[in-house]
């Protein structure tokens, strides 16, 4: 999971619920399995209270993931992830989802001077659909984008990314509409919080 779809869902979900969310895709990614092994999940959980945007509510999260070990430090996952928030004091609820393939083509990239590790994951399908519960779209982004994200190393050749490091994020190869994307997910909540709060 990269630097950006990390700092989105704790932006939408909180600390213990990426942290839930990250021990399930470990879990799910067979680390110690052998390359060409596929492994499926679903999940299902409920967060405790968190502000979102500065908003306090709780989100309900649910979804499937598809996990395939292709070896050499490389993976293919697909499936469906989505969380409904609803906002304690007005009882509003917003929804963000995605769908689609995510694949790491290559090993990690090891720079043993500057002490990095190198991932680049490209994303396909739907990227992430802000909207309404049950009602319209506040914002969409869609179609593939590859980022590159830098980590700490760990020293360790075998497992090298430290991912409690995070460095920088480079995004490429973008297709298709990614505006919450291009602005560092700001527009995340600028469409929400109006809504969360209003009337």
């Amino acid at each position: 999971m990269n630097g950006l779809t990390r700092r989105r869902k704790r932006i939408f979900f909180g600390g213990w619920a990426l942290a839930c969310l990250l021990s399930a895709l470990v879990l799910a990614s067979g680390v110690s399995a052998a390359g060409g092994s596929t492994q499926v999940m679903h999940f299902s959980y409920t967060t405790p209270p968190h502000l979102t945007c500065g908003i306090l509510g709780s989100a309900v999260v649910h979804g499937t993931n598809v996990y395939r070990d292709t070896g050499n430090g490389t993976y293919f996952m697909s499936g469906t992830w989505s969380g409904a928030f609803t906002a304690a004091n007005t009882g509003k609820s917003t929804t963000l989802s995605y769908a689609g393939p995510v694949t790491q083509s290559s090993p990690p990239v090891i720079d043993e001077l500057a002490g990095t590790a190198t991932i680049t994951t490209t994303y396909g399908g739907l990227y992430e659909r802000l909207s309404i519960t049950d009602g319209p779209t506040l914002s969409r982004d869609a179609g593939s984008v590859t980022l590159v994200d830098v980590y700490g190393y760990t020293g360790d050749p075998s497992n090298p990314v430290d991912f409690n490091d995070f460095i920088s994020e480079t995004v490429s190869g973008l297709n298709g509409p990614h505006p919450d994307l291009l602005s560092g997910f700001s527009i995340f909540c600028d469409v929400i919080v109006p809504y969360l709060e209003g009337p």
